[in-house]
């Protein structure tokens, strides 16, 4: 068998692979396959490198990515790549701007799939017991308090934003530890900002109550049904999202604007969704948008560790460790690409400069 150019060779057949994806083989044992409609490459005890030209919006994204041991790849014939760039509306920049230009580091590889243990399970069953039964007695504080916050501080709740972040700090610090870096680059707790973080895991919002400043967030509509948790949510004033409801979405900015411009800060995840693969994804706009009308700067905040410690799709496992949250300086424009590109930028090269990849 052989991958070279733009074409694949299996036996006497030839299929057509678009000229953005090449690889090069090192000795070792081979299987081919498909599934779900892709062509499946197994390899056992040796290591293929594909190098991948992905077409965004604005340019090219250039990577390479190492397979090893009995890990399974799947090389994209057809349109995978660009399913992956024509998601939503994307800010210019589809990656780091490193020195090389490239977002995933020519010589990194992905980490292999996580092995789960029975510790791992049990450690995240005790979490989800220490948050819930935490959240029991603070929900009574919040129902208590909440007629005096809707009339002396409406808009910004900072009273139950308060006992969001004693239910958030007390649920973690017996499982994990948290390290914040730059402090002094957060705005003062009366100005409106919008802050944005890399979305690795479902620990982010716990991580993110802890920076002691008021703020709302976005969540999905069905999360706010959740007994305790979500009626939290929705007495400290976070703001409901129905994903594929366009309008859902256009009344959504239509909050976080007037919410800004009364001093309200809001918090995004630009990518819209947790982390899929470990990598940092394309940013959407939106967030951005609302900072560039409503003129109030952009605060970029990294998050380190979490996908560790709590993998997407392994909720039902927690590891020790650290998170890190590393705060940058705020952005001012009153342009929404530059804000988007720049605030991608910093993210992005301090996630590369922690060995985290990147697309």
């Amino acid at each position: 068998m052989q991958v070279a150019g733009n074409a694949m060779m299996l036996g006497n057949n030839m299929m057509a692979v678009k000229p953005m994806v090449g690889a090069k083989w090192s000795p070792g044992v081979v299987g081919l396959g498909f599934r779900k409609g892709k062509l499946g490459v197994r390899v056992a005890g040796a290591g293929l490198r594909v190098q991948s030209r992905v077409v965004s919006s604005s340019g090219m994204l250039q990577g390479s990515t190492l397979l090893r041991g009995e890990q399974k790849g799947l090389l994209g014939v057809g349109r995978v790549w660009e399913r992956r760039a024509c998601r939503g509306v994307r800010c210019q920049a589809a990656a780091a701007s490193s020195a090389e230009g490239a977002a995933f580091g020519p010589d990194a590889s992905v980490p292999p799939a996580p092995d789960v243990t029975l510790g791992q399970k049990v450690r995240a069953i005790c979490f989800y017991l220490t948050t819930f039964a935490v959240a029991i007695p603070l929900f009574v504080v919040m129902l208590a308090i909440q007629p005096f916050v809707l009339l002396l501080d409406k808009n910004r709740r900072r009273a139950q934003h308060l006992v969001n972040k004693v239910w958030a700090t007390l649920s973690t610090m017996l499982f994990y530890k948290t390290e914040i870096e730059g402090w002094e680059n957060l705005p003062a707790a009366d100005e409106g900002a919008v802050y944005v973080a890399n979305h690795q895991s479902f620990l982010d919002i716990y991580t993110l109550f802890q920076l002691g400043r008021p703020f709302k967030f976005i969540s999905k509509t069905s999360n706010f049904l959740i007994p305790i948790i979500g009626w939290s949510m929705y007495m400290t004033g976070h703001i409901p999202l129905k994903r594929m409801d366009k309008r859902s979405q256009l009344e959504c900015l239509k909050t976080c604007m007037k919410l800004v411009k009364e001093g309200v800060s809001v918090l995004f995840f630009p990518e819209g969704t947790r982390t899929t693969d470990g990598a940092m994804a394309a940013f959407k706009k939106g967030a951005f948008s609302v900072a560039a009308k409503a003129g109030v700067p952009v605060v970029p905040i990294t998050l380190i560790g979490s996908g560790k410690l709590m993998p997407n799709g392994l909720e039902y496992t927690l590891r020790p460790g650290v998170i890190k949250m590393i705060v940058h300086p705020p952005i001012r424009s009153k342009n929404a690409d530059e804000l988007c590109n720049e605030s991608r930028k910093v993210i992005a090269e301090t996630l590369i400069k922690h060995g985290l990849p990147v697309h």
